[in-house]
C-alpha cells in the first residue's frame, strides 16, 4: 500500500456517499444570489471538516475571508448550485433550486460522507496530540467563577446561620402582653424553637454550598496546572502531553510548583481536603479509610471500621462542614492561590487569566517563554498581539 492510497480510498468512498455533487459551479454566479440557511446546528458541529472534505478531499472551489466570512466552498448538487459557508453566526448552507426533501437529502449525505472523514482523521489527531500539536481551550474563567459562586453563597449561608434573628414588632407586642408567666414561657420557646430551626437551615444551606465550592475548586486547580503547563515555557517531550493530563491532580501540581520547600505544605493540606471532604461527597459517601462502613462488635454495637480515626470524618460532626471548616479550607485554597498566581507563575497566571488558548508544540511555548521571562514590555505585546487576532477570528473582521 503506497503513503498516498489511504487517501485515495477516502476520496473514492466519499464520492460514492454523495452521489448527485459536483465540484462544478456557474462561474457568472454569485454566493449573494444563492438562498441560504443554518441548518442544525447538532448537525455540523464543526464545520471545519466540512470544508477539509469538499476542498481538500473533493477538490471542489473555495474562497477565503471575507466580510463576517471565514471561508466558503462552492459546487452543485442535482444541478443546482449550491456552497457552504461558514460565517460569523454559524455553518450555511446555500442552494439555488430544488425543495425541502433536496436540501434535506444534501444535509444528509453531508453527514454520512462525514464519518469517511473522521475515521481516517482519528489516527492523525491521535498522533498530532501525541507530538504536542495540540490546542486546549481556555476555561480559567468559567471555572473560577463556578467555584466563587458556590463560595460566596456558602459565606452567606454561614454568616445567616450566626446572625441573632430579629423578632418583628407585632411578636414583640404579643411576647409583652402575654396574659400568664405560662403563656409568656411557651411564646419565648416558640421563639427560641423558631430561631433555632432557621440557624440549622442556614447552617445546612452553608454545608451543600461549601461541598459543592470544594469540588469547583478541585476542577478548577486540574484545568489550570494543564493550562500551566504550557504557559511556563517548558517544552513538552512527545507523548508527555497525554501523560501530563492523564496524571494525578498533585503530580501536576508538584511538576507546577517546583519548590518543594513551597509546595508542600498547601500540597499536603489539599490532600487531607481531597480525602476528608472531596472524594466522600464526590463517590457517594464513601471514605477512603473506611469511615463510612461500620462492624458489628457483639453485644456493643456498630463501630467504624477506622475506629478512632473516625474523629477526622465529616461524619463525626452533626452538620459535616461547619463554619469553623469552611473557613480553614477557604484559608488553604487562598494559599494555594498565591502560590499558583506569583513569583515563577505571575507570567503564566498572566497569559491564562487573559483567556489565552494554549498550544504544546515547541513553536508556541517558546513564545510563552519569552513573554514570561521577559520584560513587561514583552508580556504587554503579546497579549496585545494575541487579543488583536482573537477579536478578528471571533468576529470575523478580515
Amino acid at each position: 500500500m503506497t503513503s498516498n492510497e489511504p487517501f485515495e480510498t477516502l476520496k473514492s468512498r466519499i464520492g460514492k456517499t454523495l452521489v448527485g455533487f459536483s465540484k462544478e459551479f456557474p462561474h457568472d454566479q454569485h454566493s449573494y444570489d444563492i438562498p441560504s440557511s443554518r441548518p442544525d446546528k447538532r448537525d455540523f458541529p464543526v464545520p471545519e471538516l466540512v470544508l477539509f472534505m469538499m476542498r481538500n478531499v473533493m477538490g471542489w472551489g473555495w474562497s477565503g475571508t471575507g466580510e463576517k466570512v471565514r471561508w466558503t466552498v462552492y459546487g452543485s448538487f442535482k444541478g443546482f448550485p449550491v456552497f457552504f459557508e461558514h460565517r460569523k453566526f454559524g455553518f450555511a448552507i446555500g442552494m439555488k433550486g430544488g425543495d425541502a426533501k433536496d436540501r434535506q437529502r444534501l444535509i444528509n449525505q453531508l453527514k454520512t460522507a462525514l464519518k469517511h472523514v473522521e475515521t481516517f482523521l482519528a489516527p492523525i489527531a491521535k498522533h498530532q496530540v501525541a507530538l504536542g500539536q495540540a490546542l486546549i481551550a481556555n476555561r480559567y474563567s468559567e471555572f473560577e467563577s463556578r467555584y466563587r459562586f458556590f463560595r460566596d453563597k456558602a459565606d452567606r449561608a454561614y454568616a445567616k446561620a450566626n446572625r441573632k434573628p430579629r423578632q418583628s414588632r407585632a411578636k414583640k407586642a404579643e411576647t409583652q402582653n402575654a396574659g400568664s408567666p405560662m403563656d409568656m414561657a411557651s411564646s419565648l420557646v416558640s421563639d427560641m424553637m423558631s430561631g433555632f430551626g432557621k440557624m440549622m437551615e442556614a447552617k445546612h444551606e452553608g454545608f451543600y454550598y461549601s461541598t459543592a465550592m470544594v469540588d469547583a475548586y478541585f476542577s478548577l486547580l486540574e484545568h489550570r496546572l494543564v493550562l500551566l503547563r504550557a504557559f511556563t515555557g517548558k517544552v513538552l517531550n512527545q507523548g508527555e502531553l497525554l501523560e501530563f493530563l492523564g496524571g494525578k491532580w498533585d503530580v501536576k501540581l508538584s511538576q507546577i510548583v517546583t519548590d518543594a520547600s513551597l509546595s508542600a505544605g498547601p500540597l499536603g493540606k489539599m490532600r487531607d481536603i481531597k480525602e476528608r471532604i472531596r472524594n466522600p461527597f464526590a463517590h457517594g459517601g464513601f471514605e477512603n479509610d473506611g469511615g463510612s462502613i461500620f462492624f458489628h462488635l457483639p453485644h456493643v454495637g456498630a463501630i467504624p471500621t477506622n475506629f478512632s480515626r473516625f474523629g477526622n470524618s465529616v461524619r463525626f460532626s452533626f452538620i459535616p462542614i461547619e463554619q469553623e471548616d469552611h473557613a480553614e479550607v477557604c484559608a488553604i485554597f487562598d494559599s494555594l492561590d498565591e502560590l499558583l498566581t506569583t513569583g515563577p507563575l505571575e507570567g503564566p497566571h498572566r497569559l491564562m487569566d487573559a483567556g489565552v488558548d494554549p498550544s504544546y508544540d515547541e513553536e508556541h511555548i517558546k513564545r510563552y517563554h519569552t513573554a514570561v521571562s521577559g520584560t513587561e514590555e514583552d508580556m504587554e505585546d503579546f497579549l496585545e498581539r494575541w487579543s488583536r487576532e482573537f477579536m478578528m477570528h471571533a468576529n470575523m473582521d478580515y
